[in-house]
Order: structure tokens, then C-alpha cells, then sequence
């Protein structure tokens, strides 16, 4: 009897096995994604298809986090001149008082000067004191909803640029999301 019809059995029951081992796998990394997904994004104050990204957000060098207050994004923009300068952009709750996210007040003109732009834009300016670090940052409240933009320090940054960083905007992916949010070390009890 010949070897033969054994060798391409054996041949064959391997490459089935392997094709139905990289199914496995890939199943089990995709049903990963989306148990990380939902534990990442359970605190937010919006569905997750209401949540936005900026479009200059690039996936080297962009951290964010999602908690009950918004979301934040630390990422460099680009600018005009071809630099980058990091900012923190933000997708965060009103309060109902200010239109303003919590913590932001205009009521200390020694401390901030908050210039409003029109169209529900305001431009405030941190000065820099003992106790604060100066800053720009550019407001935008849309209903339930406030965008902004902030860079620290000195770093000269146009209101147009910071302007642009807040409209141009889109809804995340889930992978896009999942880049983001799960920071390198993360772990569940199903990672």
C-alpha cells in the first residue's frame, strides 16, 4: 500500500486545522475588542456613536481617556509652519450655568480673560500665576456638547488653527477608539 494517500491526508487535516485555529484566534482577539471596548467607554455621557475625534489625531503619539466628564485627547497638532505642538482636545458636559465645562470660569480677570468669538466660541486665556501654568484654549459649546482645544505653555498657536482642530472632527471607528483608550499595561479580568 502506498504512503501516499496517508501523506495527503496528514497534509490536509493540517492546513484545516490551521485555517480553523486562525478563525479561533481571530474571533477571540475581536471578542477581546469589544468586551475592552465597552469597559473602556461605559462612563462616558454619550452613546459611543455620539462620541467625536479630531481629524489630526495621528496614532503615534495620541493618548485619551473617557470618563463621566467627557472625553480628553493629548495629541501634537500640526501647524501652520510644519511644527507640532501638543494640545488637549475636548469633548466634555456643560454645566448648565456656564455653558462651560466644570472648573472653567471666566469670573477671575487677573487669572483668565475669556473673549467671546461669536457662534458659541469663547477664547480664553490663562495668565500665568503662582499657581497656574498660561495657557490658550479655544470653547465651542454645540447643545449638549462643548468642544475645546487647549495648548500650554508659550507655544504660538493661531485661533484659526485651534478653530479648524475643533470643526474638523468625525466619529471614531471602534479600532480608532480602542488606540486611544487602551493605554499600554491595560488589563481586565478577560485581557
Amino acid at each position: 500500500m502506498s504512503r501516499r494517500p496517508l501523506v495527503l491526508v496528514a497534509v490536509v487535516l493540517l492546513v484545516v486545522g490551521g485555517i480553523g485555529y486562525a478563525g479561533l484566534r481571530t474571533a477571540y482577539h475581536h471578542a477581546r475588542d469589544q468586551r475592552d471596548l465597552a469597559d473602556l467607554t461605559r462612563s462616558s455621557p454619550w452613546p459611543r456613536g455620539q462620541l467625536l475625534i479630531p481629524d489630526g489625531v495621528t496614532r503615534s503619539g495620541a493618548v485619551g481617556w473617557l470618563e463621566r466628564g467627557g472625553l480628553d485627547i493629548a495629541y501634537p497638532l500640526r501647524t501652520a509652519d510644519g511644527g507640532a505642538v501638543p494640545v488637549l482636545w475636548r469633548l466634555r458636559v456643560p454645566h448648565p450655568a456656564s455653558g462651560l465645562p466644570d472648573g472653567v470660569d471666566c469670573g477671575s480677570p487677573r487669572l483668565r480673560t475669556c473673549t467671546d468669538l461669536g457662534g458659541g466660541s469663547t477664547l480664553i486665556v490663562t495668565h500665568e500665576t503662582d499657581n497656574s501654568d498660561p495657557s490658550v484654549a479655544l470653547y465651542r459649546t454645540d447643545g449638549a456638547t462643548v468642544r475645546a482645544i487647549e495648548v500650554q505653555g508659550p507655544e504660538p498657536v493661531g485661533v484659526d488653527e485651534l478653530t479648524a482642530a475643533l470643526t474638523h472632527a468625525h466619529r471614531p471607528s471602534d479600532a480608532e477608539l480602542l488606540d486611544l483608550l487602551r493605554h499600554d499595561g491595560y488589563q481586565t479580568d478577560w485581557s
